[in-house]
């Protein structure tokens, strides 16, 4: 019997990991909301969903209104935050609703750092 190479398990982990990060942050909504939850660890999809709207319409030259507001907020919680939670960049708590970076591995917390930092000019 072969001797276990768990540096080649981790190595795939690694990979795996990072490959579901760059999925998660192949949307501008759900790499805003990581920006966000980079600053500010933990925060209530109400918080995100106001701070991803307000980036999303401000970089386009328009003003927020209630409506854009509410339809992020909706594509957040069904499709936005389910993708980042699956791919393991953000744990989301369903009854406080909030979200959190917490789970998130170093290497994918560096790519989405140099990703803010990229995009926005910004960020830790």
């Amino acid at each position: 019997m072969e001797p276990e190479d768990r540096s080649s398990d981790r190595s795939t982990a690694t990979r795996d990991a990072i490959d579901d990060a760059f999925l998660a942050l192949r949307d501008r909504k759900r790499r805003f909301a990581c920006y966000f939850l980079l600053e500010h660890e933990t925060a209530s999809l109400s918080e995100v969903a106001d701070v991803v709207s307000g980036w999303i319409h401000t970089a386009d030259g328009r003003l927020v209104e209630s409506r854009c507001r509410d339809r992020c907020h909706l594509q957040l919680r069904h499709v936005h935050v389910p993708t980042l939670v699956e791919t393991g960049v953000i744990a989301y708590d369903d009854e406080a609703e909030t979200l959190s970076l917490a789970p998130c591995r170093e290497p994918v917390r560096e790519l989405i750092a140099r990703a803010c930092r990229n995009e926005t000019g910004s960020c830790t």
